[in-house]
């Protein structure tokens, strides 16, 4: 019997597999590892051997729970191929110049939650992939879309935002070529500039800090008309106008650090 799920919905009941689900799992808690292995292999959803994502997510979870690290590597690897086929759907080359790297950093994503299986910061993470992983994962893809979308809207606007005195936030592009790298890390120039730039992060205040990581890291989009968005202002606490002075700030702070590095 597959071991419940531990996360809640916001009424207070536990999440839960669909009947379907739950029996492939306890069909495949049976089988042999052979067996299992060459269902987890199946590509076409209509053989009846073919194994839901959701099952298959199980299993591996169950295999680091219980350090089986040779059936976790071998379903691993087939589970995320499946997962790189998905994205590769969704965000095909030539839909963005940034297709490949926006595939990247959502696998990136799901494995940080995925490595966190048995630790402390577990969080139940993946229990609603199990009773769902097609809108789960889904979700995950588009909110990394999402944030990407609003960190290029940020270097497209940044030229537009003005300090207290009115000049402009980031004359110089100092702001954006931070968040241009920090988008991109694998790529060469932009591994040694933000290893550069590293050294002048970890002397600003925690509240630069932070808004730098949020605005320029994370891509949060500053303030919204939607009261739904989460932004930048309303995880900080503050407004627009505090933001852009802590942003004009961290400008002006980056650029003699770089001048005199």
């Amino acid at each position: 019997m597959a071991r419940p799920l531990n996360k809640k919905t916001d009424e207070g009941e536990f999440y839960t597999r669909r009947p379907e689900i739950e029996s492939c799992i306890d069909q495949a808690l049976t089988q042999s590892p052979e067996a299992v292995l060459r269902r987890a292999a199946i590509r076409n959803v209509r053989d009846p051997d073919y194994m839901p994502m959701e099952c298959l997510l199980h299993l591996m979870r169950e295999a680091r729970l219980a350090k089986d690290k040779s059936t976790e590597g071998k379903l691993y690897v087939l589970f995320m191929s499946r997962c790189e086929a998905r994205l590769r759907r969704a965000i095909p080359d030539g839909s963005r110049t940034d297709a490949a790297d926006l595939r990247d950093e959502v696998m990136f994503k799901f494995n940080v939650m995925f490595a966190r299986i048995g630790t402390n910061e577990d969080a139940t993470a993946l229990d609603y992939y199990e009773v769902s992983f097609n809108q789960a994962f889904q979700f995950l893809w588009w909110k990394q879309v999402r944030k990407d979308n609003a960190r290029k809207k940020f270097l497209v606007n940044i030229g537009q935002e003005k300090d207290e005195d009115g000049r402009p936030l980031d004359e110089e592009n100092t702001l954006a070529k931070l968040s241009e790298a920090a988008r991109s890390p694998a790529q060469q120039e932009n591994y040694v500039y933000l290893g550069e730039v590293g050294k002048f992060l970890v002397t600003l205040s925690p509240a630069d800090r932070e808004t730098v990581r949020l605005v320029l890291i994370e891509g949060y989009t500053i303030e919204s008309d939607d009261p739904e968005e989460v932004t930048a202002a309303k995880i900080l606490g503050v407004g627009r106008r505090a933001i852009n002075k802590r942003l004009a700030k961290v400008a002006a702070a980056l650029k003699k650090f770089q001048q005199e590095s």
